[in-house]
């Protein structure tokens, strides 16, 4: 998973960022909550997102109509799937039911019925929760029909081949009528915003390609230089040893050639 901010930086963060950076991943926080425990529920959603299947993530954004690109990572699906109220239940798989229930922190698994997993996601939240779904999807129609006439199903496709996104209909249905017209103004925007971002990015790829470039052919360089300083310093401890060794033969041999007996090469005067 890619990503996302590390342990250390997550450490670091102060306590409303982090407050924020928990809720868009769908915990439950306020400002009140220890920074520890807050710390620990962050790294459990981030472990439980890694053992999650991205295509599972990934079916419940495409079920629920939100844009993303084919290759958001599985934070940025968690995100989107954190701001869903209304999910699409009944075309999930049962990969995808089970993911949801999963982020949802219900208790969710192989050996448990559909029937069972989409009640409890169902009463998810109590009556008013459902009442208020009720009324944000009539308003949804109504605006919908307002601004977009005939509501017809539409093919989902991936960011940015369809930049406009989901209805406003289901937009509104999703995250209310001020998040949902908000969401559709803002697309545009956004849209223009990561496609210039994109650009940096890759202009930073390029540079930081050509810097790791100069750097190796530098490293390259130096490398050599010091190779021939050794070779050099070797081939020198060589040439000193050869000639101390040949000093030390011929010291041996001046001193066996000289007589044992000083006075054997002189005579007592007559």
């Amino acid at each position: 998973m890619t990503t996302g901010k590390t342990s250390s930086s997550l450490s670091d963060l102060p306590q409303d960022e982090l407050v924020v950076y928990a809720t868009e991943l769908g915990i439950v926080a306020d400002p009140d909550t220890p920074h520890g425990e807050l710390l620990r529920r962050v790294r459990e959603r981030r472990e439980l997102l890694m053992e999650i299947d991205r295509d599972a993530l990934l079916e419940i954004v495409v079920s629920a109509r939100v844009p993303v690109r084919r290759s958001a990572s599985k934070e940025e699906l968690a995100k989107q799937i954190a701001l869903l109220q209304r999910p699409a239940l009944a075309v999930l798989s049962d990969r995808g039911l089970i993911a949801l229930a999963k982020l949802r922190d219900i208790p969710a698994g192989p050996g448990d019925s559909r029937t069972t997993i989409e009640r409890r996601l169902r009463h998810l939240g109590g009556l008013w929760a459902r009442v208020g779904r009720k009324r944000r999807r009539l308003a949804g129609t109504l605006i919908s029909k307002l601004f977009e006439g005939s509501a017809e199903q539409r093919r989902y496709e991936f960011l940015p081949e369809d930049p406009g996104g989901p209805s406003l209909k289901e937009s509104i249905e999703n995250v209310g009528v001020v998040g949902g017209i908000a969401q559709r103004i803002r697309g545009a925007a956004d849209h223009y915003v990561e496609e210039k971002l994109d650009q940096i990015e890759a202009r930073i790829d390029a540079k930081l390609d050509e810097i790791d470039r100069r750097l190796g052919e530098w490293r390259d360089r130096e490398l050599k230089n010091r190779l021939k300083l050794v070779k050099i310093t070797l081939v020198t401890s060589i040439i000193v040893a050869a000639l101390s060794l040949g000093y030390d033969y011929v010291k041996k041999s001046s001193a066996r050639q000289e007589p044992s007996d000083p006075q054997a090469g002189t005579m007592a005067p007559e």
